[in-house]
């Protein structure tokens, strides 16, 4: 899918300011136990103590968001992550802490952009959080003055890959979830009759150009097609393909205004 009515595209400096913004919500995530065990911490202690660790958990929380104040960077955050902002590591949900956790992709994405990691890794190897210390923490003013970005061609380029790695796994969703192709007269001519019909098309023009690995015309990960993931590693590259490509559709100017939260990742 091309989208229309691209906006003007983020400015190094404001990638730079939000490449900090993303560093401070994975962070909150980093240092935040899973919830079923502090769910089994909670449960096991008096009332007493349990009042006293809810204080002591808005006074972190209330600690840890102060020092982006300082840096002011607050007015950066997206209106979903100051709503994250304001959990603590009581109220947090699970599923809130898992989407901060998988933000560590799109600082990669940020970070490849402003060429601060030389290159994006594949489809099937996750970010590391150790990236989060490679992010300044002082001297934020000169940090985000120096960095600049990647030609627009090069993103454009990384873009377009992700979209179509996303493409890979929303066509496995339709085939797991039992939907039918419904082919044109010219696409029977052609063969194509079903989804995998069309993702074999796809791999092999893919393998043709260049752009990514195929084995049994499926596009290759862990070694094997993508049609053979488990449901396990499937989660796994599913969550890293939407990240990239939503970084990457913000970096390309698609989110309206560019604001963040609202970034499309349409396929």
């Amino acid at each position: 899918m091309r989208f229309r009515g691209r906006n003007k595209r983020p400015s190094a400096e404001e990638v730079a300011k939000r490449l900090l913004a993303l560093k401070y919500v994975v962070g909150y995530a980093m240092i935040t136990p899973p919830r079923d065990v502090l769910m089994q911490w909670f449960e096991n202690w008096d009332e007493s103590e349990r009042i006293k660790f809810e204080h002591d958990a808005q006074v972190m929380r209330d600690k840890y968001w102060e020092r982006l104040r300082a840096l002011r960077l607050w007015s950066v955050l997206s209106p979903q992550e100051r709503e994250f902002a304001t959990t603590t590591m009581l109220t947090m949900t699970h599923q809130e802490q898992l989407n901060a956790m998988w933000r560590i992709e799109a600082v990669q994405v940020l970070m490849w952009a402003l060429g601060l990691v030389p290159s994006l890794p594949p489809y099937d190897t996750q970010a590391s959080l150790d990236l989060l210390k490679e992010i300044p923490s002082e001297e934020i003013g000169e940090f985000v003055k120096s960095v600049r970005l990647l030609p627009n061609v090069e993103i454009d380029q990384a873009r377009d890959l992700a979209e179509l790695w996303h493409w890979r796994s929303r066509t496995r969703q339709l085939i797991e979830e039992g939907r039918t192709f419904d082919p044109d007269p010219k696409m029977k001519a052609a063969g194509l009759e079903t989804f995998d019909d069309i993702v074999r098309f796809t791999a092999n023009r893919c393998k043709e150009e260049g752009l990514l690995d195929v084995i049994d015309e499926d596009f290759a990960v862990h070694g094997k097609a993508y049609r053979d993931l488990t449901p396990e590693e499937w989660s796994v590259v599913r969550s890293i393909t939407v990240e990239r490509h939503f970084a990457l559709n913000w970096l390309c100017g698609y989110a309206p205004n560019n604001r963040w939260d609202e970034t499309p990742t349409d396929t």
